[in-house]
């Protein structure tokens, strides 16, 4: 979620091996996978640090540093509605969706292919050796949300600070080290320094500031050794702890020891809870359940308050109620829109049906497919996908799936080169048991 879910203003390459990346905006939508009625008010990371040995990842360990992750979290209904930004909200996820789902289909394939998993294992084994000797900080953890719509007259604000996480590979006595190819277990010892838990009530909003101040409570707000908040009603106090892990990748074959071993030395902890803190609790779970129903009313929502504006309540009441629940569900009963829709996945299924028949399809059909996946929901589109696929496979094509890894044919060699200059060579079709495999079969509309 992290990857496309966050947008860089400064990068940096320090020679061959590393990489910086610097003030790192998270976007507002970073949550949506999440499925929770919460946007990112204010999100940022301060610094991203990778040191890969591209030359010698088998003999060096691959470092990972992050520092000052602060993220500032509302409900939807505090952030002012924006139709365009909504738009392009959603069809992100959707497409997201969709990725998804291409990316099952793939590894049913790939799992049919036993030459391609042959071909892979050298990469499985460099990535089992990078995470057996990967080396992890991050420091500088913020997380709040803040909402003032559950209780208007007690806003309220929970969230977590986290002063140092840090994972390092050692060896069986816990003595920091690096791991070769031939050890099959593999051991991590992580240590979490101030860590600690709030939930304010009756509390000051960050989200009222801009988001450069915003950002600098955030930041502020971090438990350290030398400082800790005195604005905070704890869950639980700063904690420290130490975790020795051992991890077995082969526990399906070597019964020696189990996949995953965890022992963790935690010092005393008080979790306490007062009136007050279990009641706006009990208050934001029910709040939680209404925010999801209002989310496609939003759009409609006055931004007035109730008193002496009753007449723009009552238009959003009817307004929502009408254009949501029961124009759609009569619109979509209609015979002029049964078939407009149909024409929509019939032209869909064509273009896509063109698309994956070559590994560089035209810009125009690219085009045309974004343009009607705007209108078509996730499961038409599915649909028409495995409908085009399925008719390509009929016909003994292959199927070039967007994203997905092509394997080359097999050449002939020199003298099948010079025999097609003859023209004599002719092209058989490929086997359709060969194609990619497809979830469901179904007879496409003619």
């Amino acid at each position: 979620m992290m990857t496309s879910s966050i947008t860089g203003e400064d990068a940096k390459f320090i020679g061959s091996r590393n990489v910086v990346l610097n003030n790192l905006e998270v976007k507002e939508n970073a949550l949506s996978e999440l499925n929770v009625p919460f946007k990112v008010k204010a999100g940022h990371i301060a610094k991203l640090e990778l040191k890969i040995p591209w030359n010698n990842l088998y003999g060096q360990a691959v470092e990972a540093t992050v520092d000052g992750i602060y993220l500032l979290i509302v409900p939807c209904a505090s952030i002012e509605y924006n139709a365009e930004k909504e738009e392009l909200q959603l069809q992100e996820i959707k497409q997201k969706e969709l990725q998804r789902i291409e990316e099952a289909k793939q590894k049913v394939a790939d799992k049919e292919n036993p030459k391609a998993e042959q071909q892979d294992s050298f990469i499985e084994k460099l990535i089992a050796q990078v995470i057996k000797n990967l080396q992890v900080k991050i420091t500088n953890i913020h997380i709040r949300y803040e909402d003032d719509i559950t209780n208007q007259d007690s806003p309220l604000s929970f969230g977590i600070s986290l002063q140092n996480l840090s994972l390092e590979t050692t060896d069986e006595r816990w003595n920091p080290c690096l791991h070769d190819q031939c050890e099959h277990v593999f051991n991590k010892l992580v240590r979490l320094d101030y860590l600690c838990a709030y939930w304010n009530v009756n509390t000051k909003m960050y989200s009222k500031s801009r988001q450069v101040e915003a950002l600098k409570d955030l930041k502020i707000g971090v438990s350290t050794s030398n400082f800790i908040p005195e604005t905070y009603q704890f869950v639980f106090q700063p904690l420290s702890a130490k975790a020795k892990l051992e991890m077995n990748p082969r526990a399906e074959v070597d019964f020696a020891s189990p996949k995953i071993n965890l022992e963790v030395n935690l010092q005393d902890i008080a979790i306490e809870l007062k009136r007050p803190q279990f009641l706006s609790i009990m208050e934001l779970l029910g709040s939680i359940d209404m925010m999801s129903r209002n989310l496609p009313y939003r759009k409609y929502k006055p931004n007035v308050p109730c008193h002496n504006n009753a007449t723009k309540w009552w238009e959003y009441a009817i307004n929502g109620i009408l254009e949501e629940n029961i124009k759609p569900a009569l619109n979509s009963w209609s015979w002029k829109h049964i078939r407009k829709h149909r024409q929509k996945v019939k032209n869909y299924r064509k273009l896509y049906k063109s698309r994956i028949k070559t590994k560089s399809p035209d810009e125009e059909v690219i085009s045309a497919l974004k343009e009607l996946e705007k209108e078509l929901d996730v499961f038409n589109i599915t649909l028409a996908r495995q409908q085009a696929e399925v008719e390509v496979m009929k016909a003994g094509r292959r199927i070039y799936r967007p994203g997905a890894k092509v394997e080359e044919d097999n050449s002939g060699g020199w003298f099948d080169w010079v025999w097609s200059w003859t023209g004599a060579k002719e092209e058989k079709p490929r086997d359709s048991k060969s194609g990619t495999n497809v979830f469901i079969s179904i007879k496409a509309d003619t």
